[in-house]
């Protein structure tokens, strides 16, 4: 037993620390394929043969990086590049930079000279901790360019595809592993549940347990469960001085309104200060 307690059960499957462990250390490379074609086989699109990582997970590296989003990056066997991000905390913000976090990397497929036929596919997928379009029940979503009127695809270059984790309730509109993919990053399931759904989870079960014995690994998933609490707390407790706030000055602008109104009805001024609690010079400047 690790000095945290902490099962295969029970590891937080979204700490950034372990994603990056999972999906991009060097041997994982069947793992981030599984779940890259979950991905892409939900709504038909091409399939990888195999995957090659190309930032692979180093330890030290990583806990000095202040990038708050992870990415993993990966090429397929025809070329594709595929980026795999997961986000915990956001807002309609992260398009953009998703936006721009694609248009760098596909600037980087073309050297200084080389003809555009050269550039290839940037796939885009994103794992969200947080609801991102409100307007869309499903947990998964899919953009791509395209024309409006005719519904003809611009090109096969650019694709964003997006899992909500909190919409997800075991939607029947995915495919297996996809779903077994949302449960397995959720939490709550076994993972020996999970191994009879996908075989592929077999491995990430020794990989968890590898991850949970080693202890540096470990320090690293506390420190980022730590930071992680402290800003969904901080988000918390600022969102609640924020509301109050605007409580108050919602009050204050009713009373001035209410001041305004007694003023042009040639209520003298003290009887609108007893009222209202206004200021003698708030009631002047009306």
């Amino acid at each position: 037993m690790n000095e945290f307690n902490i099962t295969v059960d029970t590891l937080n499957k979204k700490n950034d620390c372990f994603v990056r462990y999972l999906f991009s250390n060097l041997g994982n490379e069947k793992i981030v394929l599984n779940f890259v074609n979950a991905v892409m086989a939900n709504l038909n699109f091409k399939t990888f043969e195999t995957l090659e990582i190309l930032n692979p997970f180093n330890l030290q590296k990583y806990l000095n990086s202040k990038e708050s989003v992870v990415d993993i990056k990966c090429t397929s066997d025809t070329g594709e590049v595929v980026i795999i991000e997961i986000q915990l905390q956001g807002n309609e913000t992260f398009i953009k930079r998703t936006l721009f976090y694609w248009a760098s990397n596909y600037s980087l497929n073309l050297n200084k000279g080389d003809d555009y036929n050269k550039l290839l596919p940037v796939i885009s997928i994103n794992i969200l901790d947080f609801v991102l379009f409100d307007g869309i029940e499903d947990c998964y979503s899919c953009y791509i360019l395209k024309e409006l009127k005719h519904n003809k695809i611009l090109t096969d270059h650019c694709q964003f595809h997006f899992l909500e984790l909190p919409k997800f309730n075991y939607d029947k509109q995915l495919n297996k592993d996809l779903n077994s993919w949302y449960k397995f990053f959720i939490g709550g399931e076994r993972m020996s549940n999970l191994i009879k759904e996908n075989t592929i989870f077999d491995e990430v079960d020794k990989k968890c347990k590898s991850f949970i014995s080693e202890n540096p690994l470990l320090d690293a998933y506390k420190i980022k469960e730590a930071e992680e609490y402290f800003q969904r707390e901080t988000l918390h407790r600022e969102l609640e001085k924020g509301i109050e706030q605007g409580i108050e000055e919602g009050k204050k602008y009713s009373r001035l309104i209410i001041a305004k109104a007694m003023k042009d009805k040639g209520m003298d001024t003290n009887t609108i200060i007893e009222l209202t609690g206004l200021s003698i010079e708030e009631i002047d400047n009306l």
